[in-house]
């Protein structure tokens, strides 16, 4: 199981490998879980890694399909196989072709995604490791809540996107991208840099030091705080870390 986020594209890719049976099928659960969190644009399952002679997973990437659609905004779903396979065939029974649109190749099925239709509501920037670069990111999140009618996320949100610019800049060094997308009456920020390490929520010391700006992991303890909640997905050239505001 792999996941690639993409977070210029807003396309997510989840790669299954291995014989399908009850062990993959609850994998790939949590991986869909998981990607679904953070509520892509779009959603790209690759499945020509996967052995199901007799399409048993059919049921599954429908499912998939329809929990997609049903979220606000909806994530668009779709699968990569080839046209011959016997789950093709059975998933072009289940359902018309566009509850579920089956591409041949991955750079296919990506390419349709991406062309679904843009995401009006985002907004983003690049900008270096530099210590003025929290400010502009921040300044995103206040033009992008202006634009939306969402005064009700502004603060949290500025703070969340400070401390993920904070954190790329610190531990990352490298060039990021951060993002604003309106979800419904809340906000997500994301921060995309070149560093493939993802963070992990470190937990305070039973007995602190003295001197509490010495603590680690603060930055990420506060994004858990102010957010409804966060998470982290690797990428082609590094990873994105993403949190979502809610009012």
């Amino acid at each position: 199981m792999a996941v690639t986020a993409d977070a210029d594209s807003a396309v997510t890719i989840l790669t299954v490998r291995g014989t399908w049976g009850t062990p993959l099928r609850r994998d790939s659960f949590t991986a869909v879980k998981t990607v679904l969190y953070a509520h892509p644009a779009a959603l790209v399952v690759d499945l020509n890694a996967v052995i199901d002679t007799k399409a048993a997973s059919a049921p599954t990437w429908m499912t998939v399909s329809r929990v997609g659609a049903s979220m606000t905004p909806p994530v668009r779903v779709a699968a990569c196989l080839p046209r011959r396979a016997a789950l093709t065939q059975r998933l072009d029974r289940l359902g018309p072709p566009n509850s579920l649109p089956v591409f041949d190749s991955l750079e296919l099925a990506h390419a349709a995604m991406v062309a679904g239709g843009p995401v009006l509501d985002r907004r983003s920037i690049e900008l270096p490791p530099h210590p003025d670069s929290p400010a502009l990111a921040r300044n995103l999140v206040s033009e992008a809540c202006s634009a939306w009618g969402l005064s009700a996320v502004l603060y949290p949100a500025r703070l969340v996107m400070s401390e993920l610019a904070a954190n790329a800049i610190e531990h990352a060094a490298t060039p990021f991208h951060a993002v604003a997308v309106r979800r419904g009456n809340g906000l997500q920020v994301i921060v995309a840099d070149r560093n493939p390490r993802l963070p992990h929520l470190v937990e305070p010391p039973l007995d602190p030091p003295g001197n509490l700006w010495d603590l680690r992991g603060q930055g990420l303890r506060t994004v858990r705080a102010a957010s409804a909640g966060w998470g982290a997905l690797p990428t082609r050239d590094g990873k994105l870390v993403w949190a979502t505001v809610r009012a």
